[in-house]
């Protein structure tokens, strides 16, 4: 079974819990807590996913970690430990969202730009975005100076290139082509 297919399923099953309990968002920011400090901490990764270390002593590690979460959320982190599941976490609290992100009809979009965008422009886009889909827009931004200008927007498996380094290559071509 993929891991993906196991996140999924991990993830699934507690959205249903959260849900119950009307706290999903409060759960996405603990799963994505979580995902992040395995990202980001080399260190936590190593004796998280060390399989010589016991199951006891990593949950006893998530526990420190997270020590007032929802009695239902540590006893999902020691499931997941539990069953050696511990290199999903990221991806479980990435599917988590997504599933969450449904529920609230909450569109994740990525724009990447040659410059840092001022909130105005930011703002514009969101609204402009949330009009055109019909749903609430999550707006993540990040700097690409190879675009040159402009941006690339993209909204799930949909991506608009309104980048200069695009419009330069076709012209590329065209030219190529004449």
């Amino acid at each position: 079974m993929s891991s993906q297919t196991i996140a999924r399923r991990y993830a699934r099953a507690l959205f249903e819990i959260a849900r119950q309990k009307g706290d999903t968002e409060g759960f996405a920011a603990v799963l994505e807590a979580a995902g992040r400090a395995l990202a980001e901490n080399p260190e936590l990764r190593r004796v998280l996913y060390h399989q010589l270390i016991p199951v006891r002593e990593k949950q006893r590690i998530m526990d420190t970690l997270f020590p007032d979460v929802e009695p239902l959320l540590k006893n999902f982190f020691h499931l997941v430990l539990a069953k050696g599941r511990e290199r999903a976490l990221p991806e479980i609290a990435a599917q988590f969202r997504r599933l969450v992100d449904r529920e609230n009809r909450v569109l994740p979009v990525e724009v990447q730009a040659a410059a840092p965008l001022s909130e105005e422009v930011t703002a514009a886009l969101k609204e402009r975005l949330a009009r055109i889909t019909g749903q609430n827009v999550r707006l993540q931004t990040r700097v690409d100076p190879s675009l040159l200008g402009g941006m690339v927007i993209r909204l799930g498996d949909r991506v608009l290139d309104a980048s200069l380094k695009k419009k330069l290559e076709l012209l590329g071509e065209h030219l190529k082509g004449a």
